[in-house]
């Protein structure tokens, strides 16, 4: 047999101990001699020995799988601030040794999240986004699993989670706003969509605390909530040029998009004649012909250090329970 295809039964067999020592020796836990720990230690190295990840599984009762739960619309949308936070979580996973396992789950639609649950398949949960009354919180708090969130849960729901990962989405669309509220006192439209979202609550939230410390005219905020795709959004443009507002203001990158492709329908509008900004920015928004200022968030450095402090729990070492990441502005 070569040497790197041994397993703990031949391991135990060899060394004339049982299975039972061979995994406390692997796994550094249980009782065992301190002399038997480092014979084990001596002979897998001699062999090049590799435990599988069920075999340490099973000597440490874990998976080494992480959930991670996106809604189902992410086939159809796959958008590019998920893509790059999906990507830093199984970065981040594999630097622990660990897997991820997808679920499209809602909580109108948690069959998957539950399957998971119910068979047993991870040691952790990542949300990869956090709306009003979300019963997967509930679900998984009732099953006392550990779990991360990517973004802050609701008041309503604080303390549920073992990690609150998000960016400081107040405070950034505050000084963001504060700054294009302040060079002009033109109408402003600002449209967004869903606002069961936390994170679109929390933008509005900085919107409406610059907009008040500026003490800009209510009536020359048009707000558009529940945009829900382009036909939506394309109305709303519409309505708002002919009311005369020439300044665009979009909670997320999507409705960006969306606001940018329903302008250039409009010929008759140069760049000059528009301001457009986001309170979410991505790359592909300065593909347009109107320039987009925004506020950056890194999607990417936020899943992995929801990951990492999730991990660092499960590994009972010390982590912190609400990391709030910065943000920067961008001018174009």
């Amino acid at each position: 047999m070569a040497k790197h295809n041994i397993t703990i039964d031949d391991i135990a067999r060899d060394l004339g101990v049982s299975k039972t020592t061979i995994s406390r020796a692997i796994s550094g836990k249980g009782r065992i001699s301190e002399a038997m720990r480092e014979k084990v230690k001596a002979y897998i190295k001699e062999c090049d020995y590799h435990p599988s990840a069920s075999a340490k599984g099973l000597a440490e009762s874990r998976t080494y799988n992480l959930a991670l739960v996106l809604p189902k619309s992410f086939i159809q949308q796959n958008p590019p601030y998920i893509r790059q936070v999906i990507n830093a979580i199984c970065e981040e996973a594999f630097n622990w040794d660990y897997n991820i396992l997808m679920c499209l789950s809602t909580d109108l639609y948690p069959e998957s999240l539950l399957r998971t649950l119910d068979n047993r398949k991870v040691d952790g949960v990542i949300l990869s986004r956090t709306v009003e009354n979300d019963a997967l919180v509930d679900i998984l708090v009732e099953r006392d699993m550990p779990f991360a969130t990517i973004g802050s849960l609701p008041p309503s729901m604080a303390g549920k989670a073992t990690v609150e990962a998000d960016h400081d989405q107040v405070g950034g669309c505050r000084a963001f706003s504060k700054t294009i509220l302040q060079e002009s006192r033109e109408k402003i439209a600002l449209l967004g969509n869903d606002m069961r979202y936390i994170v679109n609550q929390s933008r509005l939230a900085g919107f409406n605390k610059a907009a008040e410390e500026v003490n800009f005219a209510k009536e020359d905020v048009f707000l558009y909530t529940e945009v829900a795709n382009y036909r939506a959004c394309a109305a709303a443009v519409e309505e708002c040029l002919q009311k005369g507002v020439r300044r665009f203001l979009a909670m997320d990158d999507e409705i960006c998009a969306h606001v940018l492709r329903a302008l250039e329908q409009c010929m008759w509008l140069t760049p000059g004649d528009l301001r457009i900004y986001s309170l979410a920015d991505n790359e592909s928004l300065s593909n347009y012909r109107f320039p987009v200022s925004a506020v950056r968030f890194d999607a990417g450095e936020l899943g992995q250090i929801a990951c990492r402090e999730l991990l660092r729990c499960l590994r009972d070492e010390n982590y912190d329970p609400k990391p709030i990441l910065g943000y920067r502005i961008i001018e174009r």
